[in-house]
């Protein structure tokens, strides 16, 4: 079969077997795997997972964190969680030869399904119109399910792939997680590329962004000035904190070095996440509220921190401060909520160049047209644990959908279908093919 044949051969698959895929993606979608920090419920996920994998003839390994040497001592661990009764797991296929390795690497939890009404229950796995509903269809389960898909495409298609495949699933990455990624790099294996399948709309992103949370508090003086006394409303000076963050946002677009892969993509941004001030279990209030806090991200280019972002946010505070009379009475303490998950990049060197034409070349063979072009990635993510602290370099490129972490989040059926076909390609193309079957 030339290399011709092979992507045609691809493609009749997928046109066979586009029932069972979309039924995989479904199956995963009902698997409620909701990450509740410290805590999560992944365990029946991997499980599934792992069952799944080794039905199609893989090489499992199904472990504890706990039993991965150096992970707590680790400078990259996050030191807040519970780890009891969720499992990483990774699988291992083909590997006939001395081909190139990959990894597709992504997180089986979810964010929880959230209090606004869904036009299909959350975790029904429901096909609608070309798209299936789900909390984690978009994000990203259906970017594991179309890995599992790619595999057992070429399994079924008796293509004898040189190059090791992994399909590893990790736990704890939604709110700001990763620790279950780090263990994957600590454990191994560490291959010679990852693919990341977050949902990357079909987009190629070398880079991804970092972000944090914090929250900042604030303590007035409360009552009613009956007595001419000076009260300090905790509601306003808050309100004041929040313009100022407007205000740091437009500052750090004018002013912050950006990155080659974000000179025509979104920039970091500061998003506003909650509110709160005085008795919130009362409707009616009788006096000025004494407390308020807001949480608010604020995300990152490579090479920033956490710490650095903050002192650059008290620069800017005390620089501002005369605009904001509330805040010089009322100054805010602020701590972080969760780790600061680090943007990274794929190394810039000739493999990361090479396989970013490979990765451009079998998008081709598999869209009918060439892919856009590689860009920086509007989110963050766990990918710095591979960049950063691992030799594996990870892009992310996973597929279409809409409304990640909101009400009614769906993958886009043909996105999904397109996405088997594309990862396929690249396992033949990077871990090439053995013996007789050479294309």
């Amino acid at each position: 079969m030339n290399r011709e044949e092979l992507s045609l051969a691809i493609n009749q698959w997928m046109k066979d077997n586009g029932t069972e895929a979309i039924a995989l993606a479904s199956k995963l979608v009902q698997i409620e795997s909701v990450n509740h920090p410290p805590t999560g419920h992944e365990a029946e996920y991997q499980l599934y997972f792992a069952e799944w994998m080794r039905a199609q003839n893989a090489e499992v390994d199904l472990y504890d964190l706990a039993d991965v040497p150096g992970l707590r001592e680790h400078t990259a661990y996050m030191s807040t969680r519970n780890y009891d009764n969720r499992p990483n797991v990774v699988g291992k296929f083909f590997g006939a030869g001395a081909g190139r390795s990959l990894m597709f690497s992504g997180h089986a939890d979810t964010v929880y399904e959230g209090t606004e009404a869904w036009t299909h229950p959350p975790f029904s796995g429901t096909v609608d119109s070309g798209k299936l509903y789900g909390r984690g269809s978009y994000d990203m389960k259906g970017g594991m399910a179309a890995a599992l898909m790619a595999v057992k495409c070429l399994q079924d298609l008796n293509i004898p792939i040189a190059g090791n495949v992994y399909v590893e699933s990790v736990v704890d990455e939604e709110h700001g997680g990763a620790n279950g990624t780090l263990a994957g790099r600590l454990r191994g294996p560490n291959p010679d590329m990852a693919i990341i399948p977050e949902p990357s709309n079909m987009r190629v992103y070398p880079a991804h962004l970092g972000g944090g949370i914090w929250k900042a508090t604030f303590t007035g003086r409360s009552g009613i000035a009956f007595a001419g006394e000076e009260l300090i409303s905790a509601l306003e000076a808050t309100i004041e904190f929040a313009n100022l963050l407007r205000a740091y946002n437009d500052y750090r677009h004018e002013t912050l070095e950006i990155p080659s892969w974000w000179q025509d993509g979104r920039k970091a941004e500061i998003n506003l996440l909650t509110l709160f001030s005085g008795d919130v279990s009362r409707e009616l209030q009788e006096k000025l509220p004494q407390t308020g806090e807001i949480n608010f991200w604020i995300e990152g280019y490579p090479g920033m921190t956490g710490e650095g972002i903050i002192a650059d946010l008290w620069a800017f505070y005390e620089a501002q401060l005369p605009k904001y009379p509330l805040l010089q009475k009322c100054k805010p303490q602020i701590k972080p909520l969760i780790r600061y998950l680090s943007a990274s990049e794929m190394k810039n060197d000739d493999n990361t160049a090479k396989f970013l034409e490979l990765i451009a070349n079998s998008g081709a063979k598999a869209l009918g047209q060439s892919p856009e072009p590689p860009t920086g990635s509007p989110f963050a993510c766990d990918g710095f644990m591979f960049n950063l602290y691992s030799d594996t370099p990870a892009l992310v490129l996973g597929p279409s959908g809409g409304n990640a972490h909101g009400a009614d989040e769906f993958l886009d059926i043909p996105s999904y279908e397109a996405l088997i076909r594309w990862y396929a390609e690249i396992i033949v193309d990077w871990c090439g093919v053995s013996g007789d079957g050479e294309v």
